[in-house]
């Protein structure tokens, strides 16, 4: 974490980051949107994987419980990682990250998004299809 100080009179506490959000310079619009996502049952049955090759992509929950954070490091030929992040919990997945798109747990969610785009849309958001699907579990609540 970076540096930390109180402002308007000790009422905010203000946590300035160190992390970046880096982006090619063919995407110079950010873009916020917000997705509406219905939970999901176990096991996810991952069949399709995106990544954003132009940009960092963050995910902020605005309501929620748990949710699913499942990424392809190696690429879609390689294993997935998954983790169950919680209600407080941002997640930003570096340019060119192969991931499944956002998964509410046990409640629906709203979550704002925020990432770089170009400035015709082409090519911000490439999507796909595994060989085979892949079963993601996560632990009960």
């Amino acid at each position: 974490m970076g540096a930390v100080k109180m402002i308007r009179e000790g009422q905010v506490r203000l946590s300035k980051t160190e992390a970046t959000f880096p982006h090619d310079v063919a995407a110079p619009a950010a873009a916020l949107d917000f997705y509406e996502v219905e939970p999901s049952e176990a096991p996810l049955r991952a069949t399709m994987v995106e990544r954003h090759p132009f940009s960092t992509q963050m995910f902020c929950p605005m309501e929620s419980g748990r949710w699913l954070v499942a990424v392809w490091p190696d690429g879609p030929e390689g294993a997935p990682q998954a983790f169950v992040a919680g209600s407080g919990d941002v997640v930003t997945y570096r340019p060119g990250l192969w991931h499944h798109g956002i998964v509410a747990l046990d409640r629906p969610a709203t979550f704002a998004s925020l990432m770089w785009k170009t400035a015709d849309g082409q090519g911000d958001t490439e999507f796909l299809e595994l060989p085979a699907p892949v079963l993601i579990d996560w632990p009960d609540a």
